[in-house]
């Protein structure tokens, strides 16, 4: 049996013979009604939605099967699929916008310092001028487009370190009175090396590239610290 539509069915079968991106376009404006009865019920009125929708009705068209269904059926169960992404979008629209605001801050506390100081702030620095703490600080780096709250919760722990063997929490102080004791230079150098405060642990040579210093220079850097870890720790994470 033909479940296929006769308002549809002169254009879906031209669509079949020349899938090309005029026929794509032809069968689009043909479906059109379709396409905005999915979106309406399924995916609000957002720009991004309605590109979404046309591309998995398109998908749909190749999966259809006339013989088992009509094509408006089969196209809205396909547009189904617009739920989760208006899910996603809400998301990022509901983002805290406190944690916005800061990351604006913070940005603006780094570009005025490089500014002022020829060079980027420590994260102690950047703490002391901004007014946040470290913890916040690692917070607001770690959440990006769409993460909801939940989820920067998960992913940030109390402290902004590495990851450590042992009592954790131990090893994460120590850390942090090693952190305070250091210079400026060397606090950057413990920032980047062990991924401090919500930073990507860098290389030796990403690092040197950073604060325009050469490898050795902060292989002998990474050396000084790791010793004064070393008077708590049996072995320091610190050098890779």
């Amino acid at each position: 049996m033909d479940y296929l539509e006769p308002e549809y069915a002169e254009a879906y079968e031209g669509w079949k013979n020349n899938s090309t991106p005029e026929g794509n376009s032809s069968i689009l404006n043909t479906i059109d009604p379709i396409v905005r009865k999915g979106t309406s019920m399924f995916g609000g009125e957002s720009p991004l939605t309605r590109s979404r929708a046309r591309k998995l009705a398109l998908e749909g068209l190749g999966t259809y099967d006339r013989s088992r269904s009509r094509l408006q059926s089969h196209l809205i169960n396909q547009l189904k699929g617009l739920q989760r992404i208006s899910r996603k979008q809400q998301e990022v629209v509901r983002a805290p916008e406190r944690v916005l605001l800061d990351k604006f801050k913070l940005n603006k506390y780094e570009q005025t310092f490089l500014d002022e100081k020829g060079r980027d702030p420590t994260d102690n620095e950047l703490s002391n001028t901004s007014g946040f703490s470290l913890k916040r600080i690692k917070h607001v780096r770690k959440w990006q487009p769409g993460m909801t709250t939940s989820r920067l919760e998960e992913i940030s722990p109390n402290f902004a370190g590495g990851s450590f063997s042992g009592d954790e929490k131990s090893q994460a102080a120590w850390l942090e009175v090693v952190y305070d004791s250091l210079s400026p230079m060397d606090q950057k150098v413990m920032e980047l090396s062990l991924g401090l405060h919500g930073r990507k642990p860098l290389a030796n040579s990403q690092i040197a590239a950073s604060l325009r210093r050469t490898p050795g220079a902060i292989s002998q850097r990474k050396k000084k610290i790791q010793a004064i870890i070393r008077e708590e720790e049996g072995l320091s994470p610190f050098i890779g």
